[in-house]
């Protein structure tokens, strides 16, 4: 496994080193549809080329945003096109080749339910549920600006995180990859419980506001 995302990681330099920021654009939007293509590799080895001086962080940062952009709004035109059990239906029988599963949609869904917008934000972050979040907000016709506005400031974050990543250390590439492989799994799990506090404490302040709201006064006589 290890052998087969270093030979992607590879495809990937070649790419951005044979095209340029188009490049950098084709393989962010290549990931967002085709989940099993790691971009965690590409982006710090961007910011290597960003330090060497051969590319500008801020034309980088805005290629990778706008790819990124780009595979999530198809994705979403096509939840959007089609109906749960057709997406159910093509999940069962080519999920497997994407990188996307069944359970993926059902635990995408669930979050739907109870987090709302806060789920495009955070979910986004995880490499396995980021394709089955665009394609579920589709299905269930999220309104499109709100989409939009939550994987943009995502996407911002992620690949400004990355990019600094890779301007910071360099040359020293390979340690990056260590480091990705080693404490990627925390880094989710923090990712998760970090929205799962928001998404509670969110809940809980809108629930005391609407039982303040709904109040009615009492008037003493």
């Amino acid at each position: 496994m290890a052998d087969f995302i270093n030979r992607i990681a590879e495809w990937i330099e070649a790419i951005v080193l044979a095209i340029g920021y188009p490049g950098v654009f084709l393989v962010m939007l290549i990931e967002n549809v085709f989940p099993p293509v790691p971009t965690d590799p590409l982006l710090p080895f961007v910011g290597i080329l960003v330090a060497d001086g051969k590319m500008n962080y801020f034309l980088a940062w805005l290629m990778a945003v706008s790819g990124a952009l780009v595979g999530s709004l198809m994705l979403y035109a096509v939840g959007a096109w089609a109906n749960e059990p057709i997406v159910r239906g093509v999940i069962r029988r080519y999920g497997q080749y994407i990188g996307v599963q069944e359970t993926a949609l059902d635990r995408v869904l669930a979050g739907f339910n109870k987090y709302g917008a806060g789920m495009i934000f955070f979910g986004r972050a995880i490499p396995v549920l980021r394709s089955a979040i665009s394609i579920t907000a589709g299905v269930s016709r999220m309104n499109l600006p709100k989409f939009l506005f939550f994987s943009g400031l995502n996407s911002l974050l992620v690949t400004g995180f990355w990019l600094t990543v890779g301007v910071a250390l360099g040359e020293n590439w390979r340690v990056v990859l260590d480091w990705i492989e080693r404490f990627e799994l925390p880094i989710i799990i923090i990712l998760v419980i970090g929205g799962g506090i928001w998404a509670i404490r969110w809940w809980v302040k809108r629930r005391r506001m609407a039982g303040v709201e709904g109040e009615t006064p009492h008037i003493t006589r």
